[in-house]
């Protein structure tokens, strides 16, 4: 079976961002959506607090969150690097402040990724089949 790896980041405070890996078989590229992706995160989001303590007990396991649309398998792994994001925000200016052509039009602030990366297997719902899973991620469902 052949994947395709997908990286994101994932915000989840002011300053702090997530890495998610996302394994997708090939014939499953174009089916995983934006908008799909965004009700995945949204169906796995009240377990996530759970599988972070699950990492930090050095215990990796995949859980599999199944609908009627996809099936996912999903865990918390550390993650291999570390990195900051420059966050590129324009600046909101009222009218009583006047423009110079030297003043920069954007803002710049710095998130920082946690050392953890949410690790991501989707795939069509399919009531005959489980979740399969890279071999490379050496990790079992369960």
């Amino acid at each position: 079976m052949i994947f395709t790896k997908k990286e994101r980041l994932l915000r989840i405070s002011k300053n702090r961002v997530l890495g998610v890996c996302i394994y997708v078989q090939e014939q499953h590229v174009s089916w995983l959506t934006d908008v799909l992706l965004q009700e995945i995160l949204q169906a796995i989001k009240p377990k996530l607090h759970d599988k972070i303590i699950e990492c930090k007990q050095e215990t990796r396991t995949a859980s599999v969150f199944t609908n009627r649309a996809f099936q996912v398998a999903y865990y918390i792994d550390k993650a291999s690097r570390s990195s900051q994001v420059l966050l590129q925000e324009p600046i909101v200016k009222d009218e009583d402040t006047q423009i110079n052509e030297d003043d920069s039009q954007f803002s710049y602030s710095a998130l920082y990724a946690t050392l953890n990366a949410l690790i991501l297997v989707p795939e069509p719902f399919d009531p005959n089949n489980t979740v399969a899973l890279p071999e490379m991620l050496n990790i079992n469902i369960e």
